[in-house]
């Protein structure tokens, strides 16, 4: 019998015990045994896999992550194998989503890039830096990490503590306390964009917050290919997002603002229009609607001349990797104006029913929507490799698979 069949058959008795006053301690065991199945099934697709008790850089998060989180890291991982980074990956079994085993898959394909290894939570292992992503992740884990010690900790956060609302998200001081128990340091909070900064600072003025934001990256060098021109004889107007409420305006006028239900328009949408059909009671005839991972981003980005994000107004978005694709891409990015503290001049800003008359405007004048585009793709590309590199030497780590002195 192999050690997953085993651990399955642990779960199973497991969930049959969970009653009474053990409720709690049985639930945390059974999330700890699920982690630990995952784990085993990502070790057994590594060839040749074989137990590391160092690496120079460890990530930890829930890795069945579906979205943002799980990119990120992956992209973070490409660059740190290209250059010569040992890298561990820790999954940490959360209450941050109900999927039961398996790595997403963004994480799937860095199994088999060199340097890098799954490492159980159970393990003993030394890293130079642990990164730990998504602060509820930590909060919420249902393993301990005895065996882990790092030099250095840091937690990303991706995500702001508070919506616009100020319901919160995390506990920036739960989350804090945590790292502090399990691996005897405090550690250093490094917001991903100054929306996600300001979000801490107001809940907490105790943790240690990172001089610089942790910026998501590309794991590969960027190759933008500049746009000479607009994709159809009509403004395609575009979206792609995962298919959430929040990720969509509140009401039906927003919505068609927006996305107008016009001929004069083409609207083509990645990721499922459930919300605004719902919403709407139908959906426009001059909406094209392909279903979340039905098509790789960059290619159905070429075919976007307006790329429009609006988004319910409870939703605070810490930084955007789909906008980033859709900048480098060269598409002319709308955004909600709060995020101008984030993207500058490499996005345009508007309300809902300000942004027909903005893509009326540029679609007018193909100069200016050239500019823009070539703005978009400038900024895309300083998120390259080099940024992530960067910020792993001033912490000591080098790319050359030793540490810097």
């Amino acid at each position: 019998m192999n050690t997953t069949h085993h651990l399955r058959r642990r779960i199973g008795a497991l969930r049959q015990r969970v009653t009474g006053a053990d409720l709690a301690a049985l639930r945390t065991q059974l999330a700890e045994l699920s982690g630990e199945v995952s784990t085993l099934a990502a070790q057994l697709q590594q060839t040749g896999h074989q137990p590391v008790q160092h690496a120079q850089v460890t990530l930890l998060s829930d890795l069945r992550l579906p979205g943002g989180t799980t990119a990120s890291i992956a992209e973070e991982v490409r660059a740190q194998a290209e250059a010569g980074i040992t890298t561990a990956l820790i999954h940490a079994q959360s209450e941050i989503t109900s999927t039961a085993t398996g790595f997403s898959r963004h994480i799937q394909p860095l199994l088999a890039l060199p340097g890098v290894h799954v490492v159980s939570p159970r393990a003993q292992l030394r890293t130079q830096l642990l990164v730990i992503r998504h602060p509820q992740v930590i909060a919420t884990a249902a393993a301990q990490f005895r065996g882990i010690t790092a030099e250095q900790v840091v937690i990303v956060a991706n995500h702001p503590a508070a919506d616009s609302h100020a319901a919160e998200q995390y506990n920036v001081a739960a989350a804090d306390a945590a790292v502090r128990q399990r691996f005897g340091t405090a550690p250093v909070w490094a917001p991903i964009s100054p929306v996600v900064r300001a979000s801490l600072t107001e809940q907490s003025h105790t943790v240690q917050l990172a001089e610089q934001d942790w910026v998501n990256i590309f794991g590969t060098e960027l190759t933008t290919r500049p746009r000479t021109g607009f994709a159809a004889g009509t403004p395609v107007i575009g979206r792609h997002s995962r298919p959430q409420k929040e990720k969509w305006p509140e009401a039906p006028e927003p919505i068609l603002a927006a996305y107008p239900d016009s001929p004069d328009y083409r609207v083509e949408i990645l990721g499922g229009a459930e919300i605004p059909q719902q919403m709407l009671g139908y959906t426009p005839q001059n909406w094209q609607v392909l279903p979340f991972g039905a098509e790789e981003p960059a290619r159905f980005l070429q075919g976007i001349d307006f790329w429009v994000y609006m988004h319910h107004p409870g939703w605070r978005e810490a930084f955007g990797r789909a906008i980033i694709e859709a900048l480098a891409a060269g598409c002319l990015v709308v955004l909600p104006p709060y995020l101008e503290t984030i993207f500058g001049d490499a996005a345009r800003y508007a309300e809902p029913h300000q942004v027909r008359p903005l893509v009326d405007r540029y679609w007018e004048d193909k100069e200016a929507f050239l500019e823009q585009s070539r703005r978009g793709q400038q900024f895309a590309a300083a998120h390259g490799p080099q940024r992530h590199l960067a910020r792993l030497a001033q912490r000591g780590i080098g790319a050359t698979g030793e540490s810097q002195p």
